[in-house]
């Protein structure tokens, strides 16, 4: 006989099924053990009727992390700062670009970075990107195609440098790992959204999901974009088809594929030229056209009088790439300029087309041995024309990665080891030696702002790229960003977590990626025809090997408060600083080998049966990254970090984050310098005489009585914060 108490719990339990309750009620009684003494007594768990569905639970230790050194374990036994974006957030706040992060994460805050940035900026420098573990793009600045979040599932942000099992990087700010979507097998599910807003926004998405079998599942999902811009010419056109197939033929093997084919037509936003505090404060403009004077035809030596201005013209016939002549702006006073004021061309885009493949095999030997399996490849073209002038031809980029983990938990080890290896390649032609950004009048019309228009264009060392009439890039002999280039690495590694007390816990990790890098310029023959005086035209070919240790020792305060210190020294790729990415051909080794060094000392806590969770760290990393001009810069970045997460039920959570950062560099970082501004006051011929104009200022803020020099474009204080509550019939604010 069951106890009274154990059936009106059960009675309770099932009151919402109450057609089966008297079933199960009978089946229990029947099935019951007739000796069973009657003071025995079974125990149900309790089951919390507000629990959060997982596809809803944004608590960073709702879901084991894996993204940072291979093994799955707990937020809290993780020694580095991490942040898990949900799918309910990623929805809740409708995130479409890396620059997003940051309403959600502290230290991520994203430049415009040419008005196309690809790769999240964490900590003030750019960040790698993956998908499901593995490197996703192969530029080394952060700019290239829009990312399709309708496949992503969450997004793990990893502050600091990658570990030993991803290896040598281009970025060493941290990581945002993409978890695609996965199928699933409970039973055929879909759904469509749309989406439309002001400034002609309109979005669309479609999603399914069917088991095909027991063993098989499939899952769909394509997402549409048609909009135009709040910024003046702007628009965004994208397509992308995202599949996944689910194979479990056994309990111990399981086979994951996804992949996405990805179009983009859309414009990057370059922002607003002539620069001053007066601009950002007040949105007060500085207004004046080029005045240079005449040109010796194709030779861009300034000759004779100073250019007739007429006509609100931008003078465009006499401009010049600002070496080894600066343009002259003669100025007429100042305007209010409306924030959607862009410096764009009306009909100027770029062209973008990806092409993705994964595979996963995890194999389960034994309950203590795991052996993982990660294929990537990656396909990338890109065309890039903007009239002021700025142009970009990747064709193509791709890149192949394999890795296979071998993980294996004993009394006091969990030791992921394994071999990586990595091929890609990159053609890239860039051309923004004659970027005299700051030359055009945005208060006059933008169907003027041509450079190809200057006697002088297409400037020093630029040749017509082929296969595209009217094209032209410069020389990787000249600028370096113009390339053909492979990388070839294999890495082993080891890393392992050592269980030394209940409560104290080492990570000790060791990687060496033995890397083969060549280079060379794709007008090699033309650079010797026509430029035979800069000698023989630029190549690189060496092999280097690239280091990365990480050291952390967890000490448990209690069960949920974990304090951290963490030390990891990498060495990293040194590539192109141009949007193509790859290797410049006129690399040196000192260059190509850059190395970063973290410290980090972080405390987590969770709180309230795992309702609220804490993260706090404060981190130290000095790193070595080559500028625009070649050459190379150290770099220190330190700051605090603090996150909280709360979520009580299914119909309420709440975010916040703050950060500090102090980033700056040894010695001001590259600029071009290529435009002065006329006041009336000095020689007109001789921009050097000119009287300081607020534009003619640079933004190497030094801060005083340090010598160092502060990063543009970086907040030092960030904070966000996001609140939002949904009532069970799906409707939320």
């Amino acid at each position: 006989m069951i106890p009274r108490h154990l059936t009106l719990r059960l009675l309770t339990l099932m009151a919402a099924a109450a057609t089966s309750t008297n079933l199960l009620v009978a089946q229990s009684a029947v099935t019951a053990p007739a000796t069973a003494p009657a003071e025995e007594v079974f125990t149900l768990d309790k089951l919390d009727v507000s629990d959060v569905p997982i596809e809803q639970n944004i608590m960073p230790t709702s879901r084991p992390i894996n993204s940072v050194y291979g093994d799955s374990r707990s937020i809290l036994d993780t020694p580095r700062n991490v942040t898990i974006i949900s799918r309910e957030q990623l929805d809740a706040i409708s995130i479409q670009d890396v620059r997003d992060f940051s309403k959600l994460t502290s230290s991520s805050y994203t430049q415009t970075n040419f008005g196309a940035p690809s790769n999240p900026t964490i900590r003030g420098q750019f960040a790698d990107l993956f998908q499901n573990g593995m490197r996703r793009v192969v530029t080394s600045n952060g700019n290239g195609l829009p990312l399709n979040f309708n496949s992503v599932e969450s997004v793990g942000i990893n502050k600091g440098p990658a570990t030993v099992v991803q290896g040598a990087s281009f970025y060493v700010g941290g990581a945002a790992d993409l978890t695609t979507k996965r199928p699933t097998f409970d039973r055929a599910k879909g759904s469509v959204s749309v989406t439309a807003g002001s400034f002609e926004q309109r979005r669309w998405t479609a999603d399914y999901n069917v088991p095909i079998s027991d063993k098989t599942a499939v899952r769909f999902s394509y997402s549409g974009e048609d909009s135009e811009s709040y910024y003046e010419n702007g628009h965004k056109r994208t397509q992308a088809l995202y599949g996944a197939l689910t194979f479990k033929p056994t309990d111990t093997y399981e086979l994951f594929l996804n992949s996405e084919i990805f179009y983009a037509d859309y414009v990057e936003n370059f922002g607003i030229n002539r620069v001053t505090q007066d601009l950002i404060d007040n949105g007060t403009y500085v207004t004046g056209i080029n005045n240079n004077p005449a040109v010796l035809s194709g030779s861009g030596i300034p000759g004779g009088a100073a250019a007739p201005i007429s006509g609100g013209s931008q003078n465009a016939g006499n401009v010049v790439s600002g070496f080894p002549f600066t343009n002259r702006i003669l100025t007429d006073g100042t305007t209010q300029l409306s924030r959607r004021s862009r410096l764009i061309k009306p009909g100027d885009n770029s062209i973008g087309r990806s092409a993705n493949f994964q595979a996963i095999q995890t194999l389960k030997v034994n309950p203590d041995f795991d052996i993982v399996n990660n294929t990537y490849f990656i396909y990338i073209k890109r065309d890039t024309e903007s009239s002021y002038y700025y142009s970009e031809i990747v064709d193509p980029a791709w890149s192949f990665e394999n890795r296979t983990e071998f993980r294996i938990r004993a009394d006091k080890h969990t030791i992921n080891t394994g071999l990586a290896f990595r091929y890609q390649e990159v053609k890239a032609y860039n051309h923004f030696f004659f970027e005299p950004a700051s030359v055009w009048d945005l208060t006059r019309s933008r169907a003027d702002i041509d450079a190809s228009r200057s006697a002088n264009f297409p400037g020093f060392g630029a040749f017509e790229v082929p296969g595209y009439p009217g094209r032209f890039a410069v020389a990787g002999t000249v600028e370096g960003d113009t390339n053909d280039s492979s990388l070839f690495s294999v890495g082993p590694f080891i890393q392992d977590n050592i269980k030394v007390t209940d409560k104290l816990a080492l990570d000790l990790g060791a990687r060496a990626d033995f890397v083969q890098a060549e280079s060379e310029d794709p007008f090699a023959r033309e650079v010797a025809t026509t430029l035979p005086f800069l000698g023989p035209p630029a190549s690189y070919d060496d092999t280097s090997i690239l280091a990365n240790l990480n050291g952390s020792v967890t000490y448990a305060i209690t069960e949920k408060l974990k304090a951290y210190l963490t030390y990891n020294y990498s060495e990293n790729y040194g590539g192109a600083v141009g949007n193509g990415g790859g290797i410049k051909p006129n690399s040196t080794n000192g260059d190509f080998r850059q190395p970063s060094t973290l410290w980090e000392l972080g405390v987590k806590q969770s709180l309230l049966n795992d309702k609220l969770f804490i993260g706090a760290a404060l981190f130290s990393q000095k790193r070595v990254a080559t500028q625009l001009d070649g050459s190379s810069r150290n770099f220190n970045y330190e700051g605090f970090e603090i996150e909280f997460n709360y979520q009580p039920n299914k119909n309420f959570y709440a975010t916040f984050s703050y950060s500090y950062l102090d980033a700056s560099s040894d010695r001001p970082q590259f600029d071009v310098g290529n435009v002065a501004f006329y006041d009336g006051v000095g020689d007109p011929a001789d921009p050097a005489s000119y009287a300081p104009h607020p534009d003619n200022v640079r933004f190497f803020q030094v801060d005083n009585g340090t010598g160092k020099y502060r990063i543009q474009g970086l907040p030092r204080n960030l904070w966000s914060a996001l609140a939002t509550y949904k009532w069970d019939s799906g409707f939320g604010v």
